[in-house]
């Protein structure tokens, strides 16, 4: 019996039974119920990680393209996935900033595969920006269909370095430098909005590309 099916037994066993005081009950069963979300979700974390996001069912195989690199953005995934199991869950705390990382990472494998293998492009460094950040202004640039997951992320990759310098000076003293807490929920509330939308647009792109 594998792990998820001994998950799905035990949870049927303590639903009928009679012995196990009704909240005491509800507490175990979604204990059970969140390890057997984690389990399913750790199969094949991208593709969970993916439809969870969009909220889209049908998306683009993208193991058969990606090759090696569908390898890597496999692992940033399932480390979203231990961060928060659903997108839904995202907070509005510190732990924002370790999902939004791995979730770019994931982004960064589909982005290094679209620009070399579907627009024939070398990258190249855009101005200041890191190489990054340049890969994303390189597709935004380009008008092509994935366009607007360029400059989306292009936008997140800033949310993200929000919450990495939180460095000031000290408004009571400019001799001293101060942590500033970086506004979680207005990161967040960009988060939710526009991420679904990066992914949407790259689905959208490879599909057409490869139909």
């Amino acid at each position: 019996m594998s792990y998820l099916d001994t998950l799905l037994d035990t949870r049927n066993s303590i639903e009928d039974s009679s012995d196990i005081k009704p909240n005491h009950k509800l507490i175990v069963i979604n204990l059970i119920e969140n390890a057997r979300k984690l389990a399913v979700a750790r199969e094949d974390p991208f593709y969970y990680f993916f439809t969870d996001v969009t909220a889209r069912e049908d998306i683009f195989n993208f193991e058969s393209e990606l090759s090696e690199l569908y390898i890597t953005a496999q692992e940033h995934a399932a480390c979203c996935i231990d961060i928060f199991i659903c997108f839904s869950n995202l907070t509005a705390n510190i732990t924002l900033h370790n999902w939004l990382s791995s979730a770019i990472r994931i982004v960064d494998c589909i982005v290094m595969h679209y620009l070399q293998e579907v627009l024939k492009e070398e990258p190249v460094k855009q101005g200041d920006a890191g190489k990054e950040r340049s890969r994303y202004i390189q597709i935004n640039k380009a008008g092509i269909k994935a366009a607007r997951a360029g400059r989306v992320m292009d936008n997140l990759y800033d949310e993200r370095n929000k919450m990495e310098h939180q460095v000031r000076s000290d408004p009571n003293d400019p001799r001293k430098k101060i942590l500033h807490p970086p506004k979680y929920k207005n990161i967040m509330k960009n988060i939710k909005k526009r991420f679904p939308e990066a992914l949407a647009s790259f689905d959208d792109a490879y599909k057409e590309h490869y139909s």
